[in-house]
């Protein structure tokens, strides 16, 4: 049931995105180029809100830095920005004029911002921000329950992989990706579940605390890696353009449309890759030597999850 409430309410913040107009970006107006959408805005607003009522009302009870450090709101806040400026910023409509500065953005929402989000409790903060006298117990409803029955099997390390890579194949094939561009609804839906099953995939990788729970994630991981990297190599290697939508609005920017698509093929390619392999070392190192004979570790460990709620 966390697991569900968590990722819809913080993917809701990545989902009510404008798509990008007809209209190119030049370069002397990028600055000028901010997507301040009200509701996009609301939700950051409202989820800061939360996670600060939280954090104010655990540290009332069990003291200053207590539960939640400051490591913790530090990545939460981060974790913001980076959405912010994947959504709010110019970089967003950029994304129309530019497939670089698109997959720029993609690659903040599947890798810095749900893995800082993360690290800040969020799920701790926001139990804490319900109302006095409710519990988890109020929020599963008989409707939410096969909704969390459903989040719960994809905490899995494999299903989590699965629907994290599909999310990346299917949107970054050439006529669903140029629909997405073209269409608001359709590029709403493209950055939500980018958004979303990233959420998914960072919980079960930060989750693994066992041995066989680090393997699968270890696994898991590491096909997202190899199949990630086979991506961003086909989009960096292509002979031709894939993606209409960007012929004739490159060139102000002094590129050229295959240019543009093989700059887009190494950012998915490398920072993306250098991710999902440092999370590949990490759990291999987490199986090598075992969380309980490393008190850091297991520090690490206990700050790791989405939250325990409130008592």
């Amino acid at each position: 049931m966390r697991l569900t409430v968590l990722v819809l309410v913080l993917t809701a913040g990545a989902g009510p995105v404008l798509a990008h107009g007809p209209g190119a970006v030049p370069p002397e107006a990028f600055w000028h180029s901010w997507s301040v959408d009200p509701l996009v805005v609301g939700l950051l607003i409202a989820s800061s809100w939360a996670y600060g009522r939280g954090v104010g009302r655990l540290w009332a009870r069990a003291g200053r830095w207590r539960g939640i450090g400051r490591l913790h709101v530090l990545s939460f806040m981060l974790g913001q920005a980076i959405v912010i400026i994947a959504l709010v910023s110019p970089l967003d409509r950029l994304g129309g004029t530019l497939l670089s500065a698109h997959m720029m953005q993609h690659g903040l929402l599947v890798t810095a911002a749900p893995l800082l989000l993360l690290l800040g409790k969020p799920g701790v903060a926001f139990a804490w921000a319900l109302p006095a006298g409710w519990s988890r117990g109020d929020l599963a409803s008989v409707a939410w329950r096969p909704l969390a029955r459903t989040g719960q099997w994809f905490s899995h390390p494999l299903p989590a992989a699965t629907l994290h890579g599909l999310a990346l194949w299917i949107w970054h094939a050439p006529a669903l990706f140029d629909a997405a561009v073209e269409r608001e609804w359709l590029h709403t839906l493209e950055h939500a579940s980018f958004f979303g099953t990233a959420l998914l995939f960072w919980r079960v990788i930060l989750g693994a605390r066992s041995g066989t729970r680090a393997g699968a994630a270890l696994a898991a991981a590491f096909a997202t890696l190899i199949h990630g990297a086979f991506l961003g190599a086909l989009l960096t290697l292509a002979p031709r353009p894939l993606y209409g939508w960007y012929g004739g609005r490159v060139e102000p920017w002094g590129l050229t449309v295959l240019d543009d698509q093989q700059l887009a093929g190494l950012l998915m390619w490398v920072p993306m890759g250098v991710v999902y392999f440092g999370a590949c070392l990490w759990l291999a190192s987490r199986l090598i030597v075992p969380t309980e004979g490393r008190p850091h570790q297991a520090a690490l460990a206990e700050a790791v999850p989405i939250g325990d709620g409130r008592p």
